[in-house]
């Protein structure tokens, strides 16, 4: 049964669809069920059809509910998951994010990903990372940063499946624009070698199950690229400097 309440003071708009909102999380109105008319509502809460109009695109925003030309308003399946997938779009992403940004990031999550990863592993999860790791040395050497890129980012990908972890994946998944720019940017400055160098390690310590040792070395990898690629924006900026003329 629903409990909705007549509004008269304030935001109407905001107040409406908070209200809403809270009954479709509650499940007041179940999956597929269709919503009371705008009619209805505006009766049960005093207040306009363009407001009650504005509250429903907001919840459309937020993929709680769906509008079904000349069909009315129904009510869609809950998820946070999901709910991320539907901000996605309206989420400002700038592919050209620093590096160094980015880099911070990922020091974060994918040291506790890879540490998610290690207990359980599968012998399979090692056969794909080992197939993307032949696939990453046998791109070493060339000039295609692009494909480099994109076989290092797979990796990292697949660490995140692998941790088993929706929330993990979807993240990884909306900012992925982001995470492939920056990669390309990477291998661009500082080539393949220490990528291959500490991916063949992290392979190493996910068969032997050793999680301390997965932490520390994806953290180890990820902060020596951060300190080299400050050293090249160190360099850059001096070669770039203005040149002062000699006092005389």
């Amino acid at each position: 049964m629903t409990s909705l309440k007549n509004i008269k003071t304030g935001s109407l708009r905001s107040q409406v669809y908070a209200q809403l909102k809270n009954q479709l999380i509650a499940g007041v109105w179940k999956p597929g069920e269709k919503l009371p008319s705008e009619n209805e509502l505006c009766a049960s809460l005093g207040v306009s059809r363009v407001t009650v109009r504005a509250a429903i695109q907001q919840l459309e925003i937020l993929g709680l509910v769906e509008t079904r030309h000349g069909g009315g308003n129904f009510v869609k399946e809950y998820s946070p998951l999901n709910t991320m997938d539907n901000f996605h779009p309206r989420i400002q992403i700038n592919e050209n994010q620093d590096i160094i940004t980015v880099l911070e990031y990922r020091k974060i999550i994918e040291k506790g990903t890879i540490g998610l990863v290690a207990p359980k592993i599968t012998a399979e999860d090692i056969e794909k990372l080992e197939a993307t790791y032949a696939l990453m040395v046998s791109l070493s050497g060339t000039n295609q940063p692009q494909k480099q890129a994109d076989a290092d980012h797979l990796f990292h990908y697949q660490l995140a499946q692998i941790a088993n972890n929706p929330i993990i994946t979807k993240v990884y998944e909306i900012i992925n624009v982001i995470l492939s720019s920056a990669m390309v940017d990477i291998v661009t400055l500082l080539g393949t070698e220490m990528g291959l160098r500490y991916h063949r390690l992290l392979i190493d310590a996910l068969r032997n199950g050793d999680k301390t040792l997965c932490e520390s070395m994806m953290e180890a990898h990820i902060e020596e690229t951060i300190q080299k690629i400050r050293t090249i924006q160190k360099n850059r900026l001096q070669e770039t400097a203005p040149v002062e003329p000699p006092v005389n």
